[in-house]
């Protein structure tokens, strides 16, 4: 496995002896080779030996492979030996991709192989499809075929006709016709009593009443 060698990072008191620790360390001492192992801060080399000194070089290289292996900034790529570097390399050519297929992070096309760009263009027209079915990020209507432009107007009419029964988002009544106006107008009026009688929300009166004198009206030829 590509990390076997991150064994190196658990504590270098597994390699010796349980009965040599406790006659040669101290606690403090035993703290600071396990900060230089770490790469801790207060790790003080001056209380390191010479063999101990290898175990924090070599968990020192593990800590870096990994560093470049994930694309973190503070890898140091010149001290990778040639396979770290070879697998370095293709760990980055692959977040790349990814970056390029998910359309977020870093993409640079110009390391894309022909294939992975045919599939990457392929990918963001239909991230750009639904970004436009779906109202959300940037829709860019000219990359649309005809039928995809007639998809994406029917999903935005369809769109604002919910936010105006529901009042919720943008609803521009404009784009609304007779009937669909006829449902939000009685949608909204529902919503209004259910208000008034809950007392949870803002409660319209002047709708009540409304209500109320139109039911009141008398229908043409009752009781002539």
């Amino acid at each position: 496995m590509i990390f076997a060698r991150c064994a190196v990072l658990l504590p270098v008191l597994a390699i010796w002896p349980m009965g040599s620790i406790a006659q040669s360390y101290e606690p403090s001492n035993l703290q600071n080779l396990q900060d230089c192992l770490q790469g801790f801060s207060d790790c003080n080399m001056k209380q390191v030996d010479a063999s101990e000194q290898q175990a924090v070089a070599q968990a020192m290289r593990d800590q870096n492979f990994q560093d470049c292996y994930f694309g973190f900034s503070n890898c140091k790529s010149t001290n990778l030996t040639a396979p770290e570097s070879s697998l370095v390399a293709r760990a980055a050519r692959a977040r790349n991709l990814k970056d390029c297929l998910e359309g977020i992070g870093d993409c640079n096309k110009g390391q894309l192989s022909e294939s992975e760009r045919q599939t990457v263009e392929q990918a963001e027209r239909v991230n750009n499809l639904t970004a436009c079915l779906d109202g959300v990020g940037e829709c860019d209507d000219a990359q649309l075929a005809p039928w995809e432009k007639q998809a994406t107007a029917v999903a935005r009419q369809d769109r604002n006709l919910q936010n105006c029964l529901e009042s919720t988002g943008d609803c521009d009544q404009s784009q609304l016709n007779a009937q669909e106006r006829s449902e939000v107008t009685r949608a909204t009026e529902v919503q209004n009593s259910q208000n008034c009688v809950s007392g949870v929300a803002t409660c319209d009166h002047t709708l009540l009443k409304q209500k109320v004198v139109g039911s009141n009206l008398p229908t043409a030829g009752k009781g002539d």
